[in-house]
């Protein structure tokens, strides 16, 4: 009995330990960008990176950030993975860090959803759904 106690208790405790909160995904047509933006919610005691983001929905799937130019105009930059501090909160939000999916297969309409795993190098996997909204 308490073997079966201490492996259900193990089980209990296997739930992702970093969270994606608040996703949503910018409307746009087939063949055109979109932008993931979500609240990432590490809520262990360690760190842990992000470094890789998949779904079925684009041609190519890439964490950016964005960033001011020599020249003063803005842009985007890929990057290869993005620490995650203990208890902390990493904000992906227009004009920062985003998820950018490139050259969607099918048309985002307003209130549909759309699957996306995220890959951590601790954490492993966790599968979200993100609202299609205008903001």
């Amino acid at each position: 009995m308490m073997l079966f106690l201490s492996l259900l208790a193990m089980l209990n405790s296997s739930g992702p330990k970093v969270k994606i909160e608040n996703a949503w995904v910018r409307p746009a047509n087939k063949g055109m960008n979109s932008a993931l933006y979500f609240n990432l919610n590490n809520v262990t005691s360690k760190a842990d990176a992000l470094y890789k983001v998949t779904s079925k929905i684009a041609e190519l799937v890439q964490i950016h950030s964005t960033v001011k130019n020599d020249d003063g105009t803005m842009g985007m930059k890929e990057i290869r993975q993005i620490a995650v501090p203990a208890n902390s909160i990493i904000k992906f939000e227009p004009g920062g860090y985003h998820i950018m999916l490139i050259n969607l297969k099918r048309k985002l309409k307003t209130n549909s959803k759309i699957e996306f795993t995220f890959y951590f190098k601790t954490g492993g996997k966790v599968k979200i759904k993100a609202v299609v909204k205008k903001e």
